[in-house]
């Protein structure tokens, strides 16, 4: 490590569990890509919209969001990430794109950052582990890919209701369960899914007395008929 704040067991814990770091040596390989800790407090901005980013970053601790917003100040949160995940990898793979985005701590957060040519090119030992940890980026850049084609899914939805059934309904079958729960609160959820927060606390309301979404205690339940799209 170099720099930021120290690591704790905690947090390489979450790095062992992580796509990156999978079945890899994590604490020779910290010291070999030079990485740094860094703790953000809630609303604060990590990098801005327009800026080159030149490192990855791993969420240790908290939740990061990319959030865009437009000149008016109307704000849209494309994407969330939690302990685990990691954030500006193909920006900082392309070094040519500036970010269309900016990451934002959804609460208080200590994050890892990796420059990001630490990783595509091998260091003078040459380990083994360096080019597995090349294969689980690319592996985590498909994966994306894919997560981000499923919110087009969702955003692609008729009506407020058919939006938010088709995001709760990714979220149960991720939970492996009709109950889950969500990183979002109404306003995240709302700009999550480029929304009104009035409509979707509005729909939400419907939904609920209708039988086909139950709330308490944080964690949802979703009850749907077979003809809940009708």
């Amino acid at each position: 490590m170099s720099g930021g704040e120290k690591m704790q067991p905690e947090d390489l814990q979450v790095l062992q569990k992580s796509l990156l770091f999978a079945n890899l040596e994590v604490t020779e390989l910290l010291h070999c890509l030079q990485a740094r800790k860094c703790i953000y407090h809630k609303e604060q901005i990590l990098f801005h919209a327009g800026e080159k980013v030149t490192c990855l970053g791993i969420v240790l601790k908290g939740r990061i969001n990319t959030v865009s917003e437009d000149f008016l100040g109307n704000r849209a949160i494309v994407w969330s990430m939690g302990p685990g995940q990691i954030f500006c990898d193909a920006f900082s793979c392309t070094q040519s794109q500036r970010l269309p985005v900016s990451l934002v701590a959804q609460m208080e957060s200590e994050v890892l950052l990796i420059e990001i040519e630490r990783i595509l090119h091998t260091c003078n030992k040459n380990c083994p582990d360096h080019a597995r940890l090349q294969s689980n980026l690319m592996q985590i850049l498909a994966e994306k890919y894919a997560t981000l084609s499923q919110k087009v899914v969702h955003l692609s939805g008729r009506t407020t209701r058919h939006k938010l059934l088709s995001y709760f309904s990714e979220q149960a079958k991720q939970a492996g369960s009709k109950t889950f729960t969500i990183p979002f609160n109404q306003q995240e959820l709302a700009d999550y899914l480029f929304l009104e927060r009035s409509g979707v606390s509005t729909e939400l309301n419907r939904l609920k007395k209708a039988g086909i979404l139950l709330v308490k205690d944080g964690y949802f339940t979703l009850c749907l008929p077979k003809s809940y799209g009708e």
